[in-house]
């Protein structure tokens, strides 16, 4: 832990000369930003039909960069390369797959750099997972449903799920001839014991909670009916992320420490070797149940590598050098550097993750919404985001464009310095903390924000922490403000967890100890709501309550990202029933089932 005080002038000074530099460049390139919606590059990837080779020798990684290399065709949804202007941020371009695709071919070692380590393990029922440990976790696990481009959860491990009339009763049925990574049978009996082990989860354990479980009932072989104390409407949802992780019954009986270091999924990849911080590798599934729309057997890949490399300047020149194949990035730094060099996967607008300062609602003096107003008329939100972003347009909430909920004007406060200052002298408020990651990039953002504050008569010290770290103290409270990214939104209700009251005491996943009446009311109702039109009206009143009560300071939407050389395809590929499309890089996590490496 480090706690870093800064001269907030001096450190103003540095930024707007930082500023002026990027005018001064904008301006000599011929001419500003002209995008006016949110910002980054959105292109889906999608999945093709396509024939593997057989080949099994795996290539070395690309040592050039990818530059000059790239096929004039993707076969696989990734965005081209292409000239930049230098005129700001690019404009979203959406791509679709062509009528001819490349073949596939078997083997090789993909390397993938992630931005941290989920270092307490790789079980889902403890891990405290940001998205890395997600990525990990989609390669060792799946999900019992997944995320529809809809705004539906769809069966994905499951082969069908339903309800009673009032939704208190859901039965959930696996397909068949399934195994974990052992052998053992992935049956009603492992579907049982998979909600046991989540309810009795220290983090898992509380949002279980709320479903008010009666009772687990095995109806045969492959089906299970959950009956719950109360509505839940959007139960499904809740199966697609660390809910939904299915984990075998032989992993758990090796208890808390040995699962961790033991995971057992059904998923594409089994564990090979975890060195914390250094390196996880994971080797094919032979048994793997899922086939690519040909029929073909998956994965098409012998191994996976993932390194985790929490500075993102170090990740990029990893993946230039050709030390990764493959690399995750959440940054608007670099758009024109990733696009003209390298095969990207953009998120899409929806279901983006935000980025924010997220405030702790129940310290002083952040339990004042006065003050919390005032921070955000002191926060040049647009600076900000051309700094250390792409130009977006400040966030008016935590509802990207294309997201039931989204507003492009919430009532959120604007930039004013002059009523921020005021309200700050009246209060007497001198003194504040922020808190970070060790991540020179997140010092970088807030290094900029204790300078806007300093304008305003606040003296800013700054704590920096690893990743896991963070996480520990936003569970337990330990904190007053610091950047924070979550909230893909897919559906109202799955952020429950995260805003309504009920979750913000003692071990909470209300982080921000949020207590607003409002909010608690829309999220109330949306567990028994199924209309689309309904649920987009809750959605706004959580919007329209956040902008009222300043419990966060919104920034920018953030798309995801992964960035891979020429020789790699299909990221994020997967084949669905029906030819049914997931959402592509959904909040930063992406699929490796389809991927192939071209030798």
């Amino acid at each position: 832990m480090a706690d870093i005080r800064r001269d907030s002038k001096r450190a103003w000074w540095r930024w707007m000369a930082l500023l002026l530099a990027v005018a001064l460049v904008a301006s000599a390139c011929g001419g500003g930003n002209d995008d006016d919606d949110a910002g980054g590059v959105a292109a889906e990837a999608t999945a093709a039909a396509e024939a593997p080779s057989g080949e099994d020798d795996a290539p070395s990684p690309s040592t050039d960069g990818g530059d000059g290399d790239q096929p004039a065709a993707q076969d696989d949804g990734a965005q081209e390369p292409e000239a930049s202007d230098g005129a700001g941020s690019p404009e979203p371009v959406a791509t679709e797959a062509p009528e001819t695709a490349m073949e596939p071919q078997y083997g090789g070692t993909l390397v993938v750099g992630l931005e941290g380590e989920t270092t307490n393990g790789l079980n889902p029922v403890n891990a405290q997972a940001a998205v890395s440990g997600l990525i990990l976790f989609r390669a060792l696990y799946d999900t019992l449903t997944i995320e529809g481009v809809d705004g539906e959860s769809v069966p994905n491990l499951l082969e069908s799920f339903s309800s009673n009339d009032d939704y208190t009763e859901w039965t959930l049925t696996l397909r068949p001839g399934i195994s974990f990574h052992d052998g053992t049978p992935a049956d009603s009996a492992a579907l049982k014991r998979h909600f046991e082990e989540q309810a009795k989860g220290t983090l898992t354990g509380i949002s279980v909670s709320d479903w008010e479980i009666q009772s687990i009932e095995i109806v045969d072989d492959l089906s299970v009916t959950v009956v719950l104390g109360k509505p839940f409407a959007p139960f499904p949802k809740y199966l697609s992320s660390h809910l939904g992780y299915f984990g075998a019954p032989s992993m758990h009986d090796l208890g808390q420490e040995g699962a961790a270091r033991n995971p057992i999924g059904t998923g594409p990849f089994m564990l090979d070797e975890w060195i914390p911080n250094d390196v996880t590798r994971m080797v094919r599934n032979p048994n793997y149940w899922r086939t690519d729309s040909e029929g073909r057997q998956l994965p098409y890949l012998d191994a996976l590598e993932f390194r985790p490399i929490p500075d993102s300047d170090a990740r990029f020149a990893a993946l230039r050098s050709g030390d990764l194949d493959a690399s995750l990035d959440n940054t608007g730094l670099r758009v024109d550097d990733y696009n003209e060099d390298f095969k990207t996967f953009w998120q899409g607008d929806a279901y983006a993750e935000t980025t924010y300062l997220m405030f702790n609602n129940s310290r002083p003096p952040f339990d004042d919404v006065d003050f919390r107003r005032a921070l955000a008329q002191c926060t040049d939100r647009e600076t900000f985001n051309t700094l250390r972003w792409d130009g977006q347009p400040p966030a008016a909430g935590p509802f990207s464009p294309g997201t039931p909920g989204y507003l492009a004007d919430s009532g959120f406060p604007g930039y004013d310095p002059d009523a921020g200052r005021a309200t700050i002298a009246r209060l007497g408020v001198s003194d504040v903390e922020l808190g970070t990651t060790n991540d020179p990039a997140n010092l970088l953002n807030t290094e900029l924000l204790a300078a806007m504050w300093g304008d305003c008569g606040l003296n800013v010290s700054i704590t920096q922490v690893d990743q896991a770290e963070l996480i520990t103290n936003a569970v337990i409270g330990n904190f007053t403000a610091f950047l924070w990214r979550n909230h893909p939104s897919y559906g109202v209700a799955p952020e429950r967890i995260w805003w309504h009251s009920k979750f913000g005491q003692g071990i909470a996943l209300n982080f921000g100890r949020i207590n607003n009446p409002a909010i608690d009311a829309a999220l109330d109702e949306s567990l028994t709501v199924v209309d689309p039109e309904r649920r987009r009206q809750l959605a706004e009143d959580v919007n329209r309550a956040f902008a009222e009560g300043v419990h966060n300071l919104w920034f920018y939407h953030s798309n995801w990202l992964i960035a891979a050389h020429p020789h790699v395809h299909g990221i994020d590929n997967l084949t669905l029933d029906g030819g049914v499309e997931h959402v592509k890089v959904f909040a930063g996590r992406v699929f490796f089932t389809e991927t192939w490496i071209e030798q």
